[in-house]
């Protein structure tokens, strides 16, 4: 049985749980030492970054779908450009364009649309990019002063934003 002698005096180990992962137990106290804190903040950084990360990711397998359409719809566009770089030749549509001729749609409608699509597509990939790095520079900017509070608060303000998004594949 372990017993409490006298106020701030513990027998083997028992002692009040640390206010924080940042504390030290020295001369039956707890204390906080700057590179404790810094260290924590350190990694509370890194985990509001991670989070933002797989967020992010999460948003863009979404958006983007299979890895391998995604490659595909990269064909097509190079194929629609090539072949808008020609100057949309009758007698040489690219067969990824030709799939796309449907619905009374020309090759050279066709062409234009695919472009447009790749186009939207390059767009919002950047745009989520930049959503991305811009929240992981506040949220280092807001621990660099020692603020988690407001970094905590970029975090999830972003992975709202990043839920909310109408992300179409």
């Amino acid at each position: 049985m372990k017993v409490i002698q006298e106020l701030h005096q513990y027998e083997d180990g028992l002692r009040p749980p640390a206010p924080s992962a940042a504390h030290i137990w020295v001369d039956d106290t707890w204390v906080l030492t700057e590179e404790n804190a810094a260290e924590q903040l350190r990694q509370e950084a890194e985990r509001l970054c991670a989070k933002i990360d797989a967020a992010a990711d999460n948003a863009r397998r979404t958006l983007a779908g299979d890895p391998l359409r995604a490659l595909e719809y990269q064909q097509a566009a190079l194929e629609a450009q090539a072949f808008k770089d020609q100057g949309y030749p009758k007698k040489a549509v690219p067969l990824s364009v030709s799939a796309w001729v449907v619905k009374g749609r020309t090759a050279r409608q066709a062409a234009d649309q695919i472009l447009a699509k790749a186009t939207e597509f390059d767009a919002n990939l950047v745009a989520l990019r930049e959503l991305r790095l811009k929240a992981k520079a506040q949220v280092r900017g807001h621990i660099a002063k020692g603020k988690a509070d407001l970094a905590a608060q970029v975090a999830d303000d972003v992975l709202a934003t990043l839920r909310a998004l109408p992300l179409q594949a």
